[in-house]
């Protein structure tokens, strides 16, 4: 046990510690006057934040002590009961939906998504059985299959309906099949049939139709369907170089809808600063550049596919994020990993961050695992010797 800490990449261990502590210092200072405005207490959601970061720690040890074939062994009965909460938020009475959209599963003290639970199962599931599929995957039936798995989650996501999510699961699956091996024939040729799809569908729902002409429109509707893109702008411009000082922040007073969730990034960098903002984008840019190298040092095809999974969905989700705070995509409820309040985001995100570092703690510690049909000699990562 010594052996496998002393192996395991400290540089993400210190990383997310740091992380969860920013978090709770950020989700505070965001939303002490949301709090005090709506729920009469300013340390609202700070006290809900520090019982998510205590659950969030518990799980981080859990995950990096318990070893991560063990979790790829149990994706397909993962994957099901996936399915199922998808299916159960949906049959959810009415009055069970958060502005229109029946996602969420109350645990009593706490609420999670089901479609975050279904993308951290994805990638277990894709991990073991793609290692399984080898070089298997080149053939088309093959491939189909993954694509219908992608497509069930995907499908009942979109229903809840939450179409920026259940096309993040179509990405990272899609991404996870291509370094596996698969052919780039083959994800081209369905790139160019999902495109024109998910346009219609995105710009089928009056609500997603409205973001849209609000992100090519913003300046003519800074007072409606654009105001949220607007003013996370402002806050942006506020901040300057240096920030105003961290809890000084101005649009978290009731100018910028949901500070501490979907628009933490403004606050952010209202607060700290572009140079503030640089360093947590550099933190991030860290994170995923050591999961990245993990993926590349893991002992066999299992903790490869894992790793860069976990590793593409965070810095997936930061881009994302920053993106829709910065105008340069329509806004959409992406949370910031690690430091956006709400749900078991954190819990989740530092799940994914033990199993990177029970991967890191086996790194060129193990033979490669599986014959031939587990190499895939056709993938595109292959592990150090």
């Amino acid at each position: 046990m010594n052996e496998r800490w002393a192996r395991m990449d400290i540089g993400i261990f210190v990383s997310s510690l740091v992380m969860v502590g920013l978090s709770i210092v950020l989700v505070y200072s965001s939303s002490f006057a949301v709090a005090q405005n709506k729920f009469g207490g300013a340390d609202f959601f700070l006290a809900r934040q520090i019982i998510r970061a205590a659950l969030a720690l518990g799980c981080f040890m859990i995950f990096i002590n318990v070893d991560y074939h063990f979790w790829g062994k149990r994706g397909r009965g993962a994957y099901i009961v996936a399915i199922i909460l998808l299916i159960y938020v949906l049959v959810l009475p009415g009055h069970h939906a958060i502005h229109g959209a029946k996602r969420w599963i109350s645990l009593g003290f706490i609420q999670f998504q089901a479609s975050e639970f279904a993308l951290m199962v994805l990638v277990v599931l894709f991990s073991e059985r793609l290692q399984a599929a080898g070089d298997a995957l080149r053939d088309p039936k093959q491939f189909a299959r993954f694509l219908l798995m992608i497509g069930v989650l995907s499908g009942l996501i979109i229903l809840e309906p939450n179409f920026s999510t259940a096309c993040i699961i179509g990405i990272v699956g899609l991404s996870m099949i291509f370094v596996a091996g698969a052919r780039f024939w083959h994800i081209a040729g369905l790139l160019l049939a999902i495109i024109p799809a998910a346009a219609v569908v995105a710009a089928s729902a009056p609500y997603r139709l409205r973001r849209i002409m609000g992100y090519l429109h913003t300046s003519d509707h800074k007072g409606d369907i654009g105001y949220q893109a607007y003013q996370a702008l402002i806050g942006l411009g506020n901040g300057g170089v240096f920030g105003v000082g961290l809890g000084e922040g101005g649009q978290k007073y009731f100018y910028l809808p949901e500070p501490h969730t979907d628009f933490v990034f403004s606050i952010l960098g209202e607060e700290i600063g572009f140079v503030g903002l640089m360093a947590v984008l550099a933190l991030f840019g860290f994170i995923i550049y050591r999961g990245m190298k993990i993926a590349f040092n893991a002992p066999d095809k299992m903790g490869q596919f894992m790793a860069f999974g976990f590793s593409f969905i965070l810095g997936l989700y930061v881009v994302i994020h920053a993106c829709v705070n910065t105008g340069l995509v329509p806004t959409t409820g992406i949370p910031l990993p690690f430091l956006s309040y709400g749900g078991m985001s954190l819990v989740f995100t530092m799940s994914s961050m033990g199993l990177l570092l029970n991967i890191s703690s086996q790194s060129r510690a193990l033979p490669a695992r599986g014959g031939k049909s587990g190499t895939g000699r056709h993938a595109r990562f292959s592990p150090l010797p």
